[in-house]
């Protein structure tokens, strides 16, 4: 009996200090559960900032004069440029010519993918050291490396 009468004490003392403690809090009336909003601003310049997880990044301030310089020049050679003859093969009857690692005969057309994009290609002529090539209505004549 007197531990169940103790034990209503003691939880009645603590009801009554947790109403004292949240009974306050309710009462203001000023308390909101609005969730902050985080601001960044994105800086002007260097001296006003940077990206804290970047700090050597320029990006903020747009790309640099050399890399503007690089963007505008063109990068890739265009057309028949593209192409390289690898290798020479066959009998003298019956020629192929590898170019860009695709191989060809005389009077053949073939589609070849290069750094230039997709180009038709139609093999003209095979000499002992060279293949002459139209692409697109120009006529060239690609060569073996001399290097060899």
């Amino acid at each position: 009996m007197k531990t169940s009468l103790f034990f209503c004490v003691t939880v009645a003392t603590v009801a009554i200090k947790m109403s004292a403690v949240a009974a306050p809090a309710a009462n203001t009336g000023t308390a909101s559960n609005a969730i902050p909003q985080s601001v960044f601003t994105v800086p002007a310049s260097k001296s006003e900032g940077c990206d804290p997880f970047f700090p050597n990044s320029t990006r903020l301030w747009g790309p640099s004069e050399a890399a503007l310089n690089a963007m505008s020049k063109p990068s890739k050679p265009t057309g028949s440029e593209c192409l390289v003859l690898k290798g020479l093969s066959g009998a003298v009857t019956n020629r192929f010519a590898m170019i860009n690692g695709r191989t060809m005969s005389i009077g053949e057309d073939a589609e070849i993918v290069t750094d230039c994009g997709r180009l038709l290609v139609h093999c003209v002529d095979i000499s002992t050291n060279s293949a002459i090539i139209e692409v697109g209505g120009e006529r060239r004549e690609l060569h073996l490396r001399s290097e060899f």
